[in-house]
């Protein structure tokens, strides 16, 4: 049965919503450590999400029984009505345009032709590439994913699309007086020709991690800052995307609540997310059916807008922009990020150094934490260098930095021309593909060793 016939048939019922969104994926997944293949998996699923809204209540259920939607369906609405005897808020779902489209995003060299061996030995070639008297340890993942969508809504929006994705992350660990450990992942959209990218990044990984093995610990307290183009993408995602997330900000869980149309940043700060960009986080059609179009988050400083699936833009009285996704059929779309990038500004990277009387120089992400509602982050640098008297004087280890999300976009005072993006999966509840990035951006002040 056509999935509009379904969509039709709970309406008649009384619905006043419904969407169908049905995928099939097709995903191999290969681990290499230490010269030992610890993980091959490969296969094919599919299934579909029904979503019901009556009056005020959602019924959402995921199956891999296509042959009975129609029953999934009646399912979803008996959900949605229990669901409404006990929802006391009022919700509903912003008008977009509808769209009647098929389409395919392309690989040039299609993944899916192939064989497992030929991925087992690019792992290899590469671990052997990694191969230095000062790595105790490698660690090399793979992973392509294929999936294949329709959404169809009550709207009268019907969709189709193809979305290939393929990821190489390298890890590498050396040990002196302490272990250390760089790792960098490369691929995005596209096809297999992406994994060329792993070798040209090879001697990245190599160099930091040669670096942090005669790494000196780093000072502390308040200072100046660089961020390389990694961490800007890290610092514009974690701790000011995640505060851009509509569904945060409508149940107050933002420190953006409240301020679009103010200052929250430095005149020279730009921030998008932008899905319709080349990146691993790209796709033309959200998981609603609402078409992708590039968000201005930030404009010159000013809160502009926020990433907005229909319902929290219904709560806000905003206009859908295409940011709800979903990790696969299994789950409901949640308001999510697509590729978020802090635009470059006019200054060379000489010029931001020579702004610094004392500071540090913090180069890619090793992880950290953020709270969107308090507006506070903590981000760990794989590698970093000591600043002082405007030069870059010798390599740091171990080097963390935190602040106030809002205070720090405040405190950037200069931005390079150039931008990298870096790649990476984003967690929320579920897992998505994301890109982030920008250029070197310089902090005036920020807390470095530990908050004082």
């Amino acid at each position: 049965m056509k999935l509009q016939n379904i969509i039709d048939d709970v309406m008649e019922k009384g619905a006043d919503y419904c969407d169908i969104r049905k995928e099939r994926w097709n995903r191999t997944s290969l681990t290499l450590k230490d010269g030992d293949i610890e993980k091959v998996t490969s296969g094919k699923e599919e299934g579909a999400m029904v979503r019901v809204l009556y009056e005020n209540g959602w019924g959402n259920i995921g199956t891999s029984d296509l042959d009975h939607l129609k029953e999934t369906a009646q399912r979803a609405l008996d959900v949605a009505k229990t669901s409404n005897e006990y929802k006391e808020e009022e919700t509903g779902m912003a008008e977009v345009k509808t769209h009647e489209e098929k389409l395919e995003m392309g690989m040039k060299d299609n993944f899916l032709e192939i064989p497992i061996e030929e991925k087992v030995s690019f792992l290899k070639e590469l671990e052997k590439q990694l191969d230095e008297d000062f790595v105790r340890s490698t660690e090399l993942r793979y992973g392509d994913s294929v999936v294949d969508k329709e959404i169809a809504t009550s709207d009268g929006t019907h969709v189709e699309m193809r979305i290939p994705r393929i990821v190489t992350y390298m890890v590498v660990t050396g040990k002196s007086d302490t272990i250390q450990r760089a790792s960098e992942a490369v691929g995005g959209t596209g096809g297999y020709e992406l994994t060329d990218e792993a070798y040209d990044k090879k001697d990245v990984v190599l160099e930091r991690l040669e670096t942090l093995l005669e790494a000196d610990t780093p000072p502390s307290g308040k200072m100046s800052l660089i961020m390389d183009p990694h961490l800007t993408g890290v610092f514009s995602h974690e701790a000011f995307g995640h505060a851009a997330e509509s569904d945060l900000v409508s149940t107050g869980n933002s420190c953006l609540e409240g301020k679009i149309g103010d200052k929250v940043a430095s005149d020279m700060v730009t921030i998008k997310d932008d899905p319709t960009m080349e990146g691993y986080g790209s796709f033309p059609f959200d998981d609603e059916g609402t078409k992708a179009r590039n968000r201005i988050l930030v404009k010159e400083g000013t809160l502009n807008d926020f990433i907005l699936d229909r319902e929290n833009a219904w709560k806000l009285d905003m206009s859908p922009n295409g940011g709800a996704r979903a990790e696969d059929f299994r789950v409901k779309p949640l308001v999510r990020m697509s590729n978020t990038i802090m635009e470059p500004g006019d200054m060379s990277f000489e010029e931001l150094v020579e702004e610094v009387d004392k500071g540090v120089f913090a180069k890619s992400s090793g992880g950290g934490q953020v709270n969107p509602g308090e507006g506070t982050f903590q981000f760990n640098a794989q590698e970093a260098y000591l600043i002082e008297d405007g030069e870059i004087l010798k390599p740091l280890r171990d080097v963390s930095f935190n602040g106030f999300t809002l205070k720090t976009l405040q405190n950037i005072t200069g931005i390079t021309k150039t931008m990298e993006t870096g790649i990476g999966h984003c967690g929320k509840g579920q897992t998505a593909a994301v890109t982030d990035g920008g250029a070197n951006v310089l902090i005036s002040e920020v807390t470095v060793g530990g908050r004082e």
